[in-house]
């Protein structure tokens, strides 16, 4: 991962200080505890734009921010606001930045405000924004006098013997780390050409560059780390959600390799059966007799039809207790096979969306504790081929929306067969256009990329029509049973 240094904050300061002077701060938000928002307006240049800063220590940087930026970081807003960013609303919201400063060579910028206090006396503020590893902070000081009025994170005494941040302390610069950093970029195999031109200041689109971008500064530090942002946020959801199944999945994994043993039950009803046929070919009083080679145990203060009896009763008591067993068996193996739809669901989430539906869905059964929520509207894959509309679904809710609300009685539905998959409808709109093999076959290949089978080297996948399918009363969500059905297996 890329860290965020001195010489590429400096690159941001440059293309940006034009559009900070001056601007008047319109809104402050704290997303989190790493984050804060700044939504600026430049009256002389007619901008508005919203700064970004996050000093999570994975990623500590700062940028200019669009929605589809948020979405990307999945950001939302607090109901209630810490006591720093009401400490910020109440100082520094409505005010113009008088002065933005970079602090050289080091990875701290600064903005400076002027604030009238309760009696109307003029002092000025300073929000420093220390973007510095795992010691990142955004700190608010008086800067004539240097006294912190807060902090997003306090440092007391017991964790710093160098350096304290926290209301009334002093403020103080952290220590100077630029050369180890400077020495980590060239240890790491950057070259030493690209990081002359970097201290020269000379090739600002080589910075760019080295970040993945194409534009800005600003958007080539916002591309790479809301990339990497989204990635640890949809993985920590979903291992979130697979946490919630987790332990159940694995008291009905239990149970299913246990499967009801009917050997008792049909060994009861065969001695019943054997002495019942005997009865006239034995003497009462016998303690155990020996039948087609089966050695049967005999209570020899009973007749022979009461011995036959008792094993009746026998195997009725093991019959009834084999149909509990049976169907608390088959009620496991059913929903065993729904929790691992649901698993494979969270791995095929390719965004926040999908998530949010499937933990829609795991509330409303009962999988996650009850808690309040907005239902997500079904939003399925629609992809073109031939002039063929298909419609691939990725969770349980989406399968379902597909077969109630988009499938006809004459389109086509697909699903891995025997292994967790993705349900695929192809639309047939004119009766007298059918698809031809290739056609299938694209869809059958749509199916297996976007199921557990997507890494088998074979794959079988089948398909029916529509109207063939049946969702029985009382069952979980994407769960159908089909008839009519033809194969395609995928042979690759």
């Amino acid at each position: 991962m890329i860290n965020l240094d001195s010489l590429t904050l400096k690159y941001f300061f440059l293309e940006n200080s034009d559009f900070i002077n001056g601007a008047i701060v319109q809104k402050i938000q704290l997303p989190s505890r790493y984050e804060v928002i700044m939504s600026l307006r430049n009256l002389n240049l007619k901008q508005n734009r919203k700064l970004y800063i996050n000093i999570n220590p994975k990623y500590p940087h700062i940028c200019f921010i669009d929605d589809i930026s948020a979405q990307k970081r999945d950001i939302k807003i607090l109901k209630s606001p810490p006591a720093f960013c009401m400490q910020l609303r109440k100082y520094i919201n409505g005010s113009k930045i008088k002065n933005f400063r970079l602090v050289e060579f080091e990875r701290i910028l600064e903005f400076y405000f002027d604030y009238f206090d309760e009696i109307g006396s003029l002092t000025s503020l300073c929000l420093t924004i220390e973007l510095m590893g795992k010691h990142s902070n955004i700190i608010l000081y008086n800067s004539l006098n240097k006294i912190i009025l807060g902090s997003i994170h306090n440092i007391s005494q017991e964790k710093s013997s160098f350096r304290v941040v926290y209301g009334g302390a002093k403020y103080i610069y952290p220590e100077a780390k630029t050369s180890y950093y400077l020495a980590r970029e060239l240890t790491e195999g950057k070259s030493v050409d690209f990081i002359q031109k970097l201290i020269s200041g000379d090739d600002k689109n080589s910075i760019i560059s080295y970040w993945g971008g194409k534009d800005t500064i600003s958007g080539a530090i916002d591309d790479y780390y809301s990339d990497i942002i989204f990635a640890d946020k949809l993985k920590e959801k979903k291992t979130k959600l697979n946490k919630y199944l987790k332990k159940d999945m694995e008291k009905l994994k239990n149970t299913v390799s246990f499967e009801p043993d009917f050997k008792k039950e049909e060994k009861y009803k065969l001695f019943g059966d054997l002495i019942m046929a005997n009865m006239y070919n034995l003497q009462s009083g016998l303690e155990e007799v020996e039948l087609e080679g089966n050695l049967i145990k005999l209570d020899k203060d009973l007749n022979l039809n009461q011995n036959a009896q008792k094993y009746y009763a026998l195997y009725k008591k093991e019959k009834t207790s084999n149909e509990h067993k049976m169907e608390r068996y088959n009620q496991a193996k059913e929903k065993l096979k729904y929790f691992e739809d649901i698993v494979f669901s969270i791995e095929n989430a390719s965004n926040f969306h999908e998530l949010k539906q499937i933990k829609d869905e795991m509330i409303d059964f009962g999988l996650i504790s009850n808690e309040q929520k907005i239902k997500a509207e079904a939003k399925v894959q629609k992809f073109e081929y031939q002039g063929f509309e298909i419609f691939l679904g990725k969770n349980n809710k989406q399968n379902d929306y597909l077969i109630s609300k988009v499938a006809k009685e004459d389109d086509l539905w697909f699903h891995g067969f025997g292994f967790p998959s993705s349900h695929l409808i192809l639309k047939i709109l004119n009766s007298k256009i059918q698809p031809e093999a290739d056609v299938l076959e694209y869809c059958a290949r749509l199916v297996k990329q976007n199921s557990k089978a997507k890494d088998s080297n074979k794959a079988s996948i089948i398909y029916t029509k529509r109207k063939y399918l049946r969702k029985p009363p009382n069952t979980y969500p994407g769960y159908v049973t089909y008839r009519n059905e033809k194969e395609i297996v995928i042979d690759e």
